[in-house]
């Protein structure tokens, strides 16, 4: 496996027979909510991949969105979330395959309209999440065409460790956990999910965490292999199933990888850390062990999230 680095994206699939996430190309008509349609971007429509525009990782604290160059490693500040007096805290974020770039918080989804230069993101209610048991949700993310749906399909995580497919209209299916380990405690996910095609082959990665009887570990998250297969069978079936396909390593040695995203073969983590401690960019190798890159003093309440366009050119995992 290669050496990766860490630029978050979380997947979140369309439920029932509701259809995806709309791929932005309906001109920006207001009746199609997921469509950002002309609003300026950072960087290109594309993610950068075609070479009209940088190359961008996004990232995010609660309040305020950045980006990272994954070339340069370079963090920029965007500026802050913004709907009126009710903006709310968000848990996450995802990128299509047009670069429009989608955020939640803990119980509704929202389309971001990022600047084309510093200032604040406009957000625009989508839907809410409906909970079947009060979950709420904490990462966020795009699956490619033809895995759960013939579109791209928004996946997110909640605070019980499972994944859910989120349809247009907010309604959810549950499509797994990550299972136990060797001592039969439940692995959670602690972070993030980032989705992905290699080789026309859809793949899936996310930091996860063992919580031994209910108390999780917030030092060592694990980078796991998500078996895309089994979370395409638990959503044609509507049957949840175990989706980790295999661990790296036996741990990053580092916890609260909240937001993770990847760039040809890097893999980049953004910790939360302790209250009060500085944020961090971690890198984590092919040996699934992290190395903290960068330290992030004036972000002392943490990361929040990731993301990154499904276009991402991405080749963490050996081919299988």
């Amino acid at each position: 496996m290669r050496t990766v680095k860490l630029a978050l994206v979380f997947l979140v699939a369309c439920g029932g027979t509701h259809s995806g996430f709309d791929d932005g190309n309906d001109g920006g008509n207001a009746d199609a909510p997921f469509s950002n349609g002309s609003d300026a971007q950072f960087g290109s429509s594309d993610g950068g991949s075609s070479g009209d525009g940088p190359a961008l990782i996004y990232a995010h604290t609660d309040t305020e969105l950045y980006t990272l160059d994954p070339t340069s490693q370079k963090v920029t500040d965007i500026g802050p979330f913004s709907l009126g007096s009710n903006t709310p805290t968000i848990t996450d974020l995802a990128v299509d395959a047009n670069g429009n770039v989608w955020v939640n918080s803990e119980t509704a989804i929202y389309r971001a309209a990022v600047p084309s230069s510093a200032g604040p993101v406009t957000l625009t209610l989508v839907a809410n999440i409906a909970s079947q048991n009060d979950e709420k949700f904490y990462a966020l993310g795009f699956a490619p065409a033809n895995v759960l749906d013939a579109t791209e399909t928004l996946v997110a995580g909640d605070s019980n460790g499972a994944l859910w497919a989120i349809a247009t209209d907010g309604s959810t299916t549950e499509l797994g956990t990550f299972g136990t380990d060797a001592k039969g405690d439940a692995y959670e996910l602690s972070g993030d999910v980032v989705f992905y095609t290699q080789n026309n082959v859809a793949r899936g990665i996310a930091t996860i965490r063992s919580c031994p009887k209910g108390t999780c570990s917030t030092t060592n998250d694990l980078l796991a292999e998500i078996d895309v297969a089994a979370m395409t069978a638990a959503y044609q079936s509507k049957t949840p199933g175990s989706l980790l396909k295999q661990l790296i390593g036996s741990g990053t040695n580092y916890g609260r990888l909240y937001g993770v995203g990847a760039w040809n073969s890097s893999v980049y983590a953004f910790s939360r850390e302790a209250s009060g401690s500085p944020a961090e960019l971690v890198e984590i190798g092919s040996n699934g062990v992290g190395t903290v890159l960068q330290q992030f003093s004036a972000i002392t309440s943490g990361w929040s999230g990731a993301g990154v366009t499904t276009k991402a050119p991405i080749s963490v995992l050996p081919p299988n």
